[in-house]
């Protein structure tokens, strides 16, 4: 009996059954993962990031999309337990930020930054107390604009609002800064999109810089498929899946 296990052991190790098995990841977040830009801009759906991510790792990664757009992480936290947890990943990238710092009334963020943390340290706790290891993700930069011909972040929001802040692509990398300061408080690995889209653009973090960069649509605040691959290089040369 003995070597009859011994046999099938041997004969599955060679067969590659105890080799890696495909792992489950849930992609959490608003429309930058989900890509809500995608079908009017008539972009490739296999270029979005979740999807160059889901083909380069078939066979290792399976990878469900949870994101949806306009929501922040207030609106995230009511679908957390259907979304991520009952789905029982093995990782879970949350990427959130930029409509939480989206300001419409009455010069309020839609979510406070103190409020904002705790969600993403909710996010993270219950993760892990359900054997999940989550991933942060900053969110993209914006490009202001001057707000006229429907284009980039001014033409939607008041620049008024923002100017007490330093601007909305200053303000909404403050949030950013939240996030990494809980991915180094909680030890999470953190693909900083912010960061690197910046480093692509040449490290001039302008309007003008960015728009040129082609990384970014005339919205403002949503990646192109461009800027999708810079999300998917971020994690795989990060190797945030392997820690």
């Amino acid at each position: 009996m003995k070597y009859a296990v011994l046999f099938i052991a041997m004969i599955c190790l060679l067969s590659g059954c105890a080799g890696d098995r495909e792992k489950n990841v849930v992609a959490f977040g608003d429309s930058n993962t989900r890509g809500s830009n995608w079908d009017y801009r008539d972009y490739p759906k296999a270029q979005q990031w979740v999807n160059i991510l889901n083909t380069a790792e078939r066979g290792h990664l399976s990878i469900v999309n949870a994101g949806i757009g306009g929501q922040t992480t207030e609106d995230a936290r009511l679908r957390f337990q259907s979304d991520v947890l009952d789905r029982k990943p093995e990782y879970l990238f949350i990427m959130f930020g930029t409509n939480d710092a989206g300001i419409l009334t009455k010069n309020k963020p839609r979510v406070s930054k103190e409020r904002f943390k705790e969600n993403l340290t909710y996010f993270i706790n219950e993760s892990r107390k359900h054997g999940i290891k989550p991933v942060l993700m900053t969110c993209i930069p914006i490009i202001e604009g001057n707000g006229t011909h429907h284009l980039f972040y001014y033409s939607r929001y008041k620049a008024s609002a923002f100017k007490t802040k330093g601007g909305a692509r200053k303000w909404h990398n403050s949030y950013n800064g939240i996030t990494r300061q809980v991915a180094k408080n909680l030890k999470v690995p953190l693909v900083d999109n912010w960061k690197h889209f910046i480093r692509a653009d040449g490290g001039k973090d302008t309007d003008e810089a960015l728009i040129q960069s082609g990384l970014i649509d005339p919205s403002g605040n949503h990646m192109t498929p461009k800027g999708a691959r810079i999300v998917y290089e971020g994690i795989k040369n990060g190797r945030v899946l392997e820690r």
